[in-house]
């Protein structure tokens, strides 16, 4: 697989990510429709060092692995199930779990941070994508941190996006005919990635 061919893969799977509202996602627009787009600054700055942290030490577990093939496939297991999870959970999703109100007060650096280290959706996504386009990228660091800069170049952007449509984005998600058919939408396409995974394997 060439590395051309691979970086078009990765940003797919990226995009495929974005467009599935995660934590992040929701968190950036509701938060902004609470207390303003600028609210979001410090927040997001977390989010993109959380995100880069767990990338590579996610990354550097798995070419830790390099000559151990029964510890990738246990990884990509690993990757499956909570793409399989995450996908199950987007059928039951309530906006309102996600805790957001002007007497809590707003979110910060740390809590963007923190966030990436309890978010199935990005463990699943950082795993698979780790494991499968490490080597093809170049592998070993430089393969790590191409994954890492590649994800976060769209990323970041796509989180001002869903700040700066925060009101709107509130507004739309709080329906709940549109709330319903946009997470059952999401579940199934969580399903459909994780059974195209399945039929790859694990790069091995």
């Amino acid at each position: 697989m060439s590395i051309t061919s691979s970086l078009l893969e990765l940003l797919i799977i990226i995009g495929i990510g974005l467009a599935i509202p995660g934590p992040n996602a929701l968190t950036s627009f509701a938060h902004s429709g609470l207390f303003g787009k600028k609210s979001n600054v410090s927040l997001i700055t977390g989010m993109a060092i959380g995100l880069f942290i767990m990338e590579l030490l996610v990354g550097l577990t798995i070419e830790s692995l390099a000559d151990n093939d029964n510890g990738k496939i246990i990884l990509h297991w690993i990757g499956l199930v909570f793409l399989f999870l995450m996908g199950v959970a987007m059928f039951n999703f309530d906006l309102d779990l996600i805790d957001l109100s002007v007497e809590k007060g707003k979110l910060g650096l740390k809590t963007g941070i923190m966030m990436q280290f309890v978010n199935g959706k990005e463990w699943a996504f950082v795993i698979m994508m780790m494991s499968q386009f490490i080597e093809p990228m170049g592998g070993g660091l430089l393969g790590i941190m191409i994954i890492i800069f590649t994800t976060l170049s769209i990323c970041i952007p796509a989180m001002i996006a869903w700040t700066i449509f925060g009101n709107k984005l509130t507004e739309l998600f709080l329906d709940p005919v549109f709330s319903k058919r946009i997470f059952s939408i999401c579940g199934t396409s969580l399903i459909l990635l994780m059974v195209v995974f399945f039929i790859r394997g694990p790069m091995i």
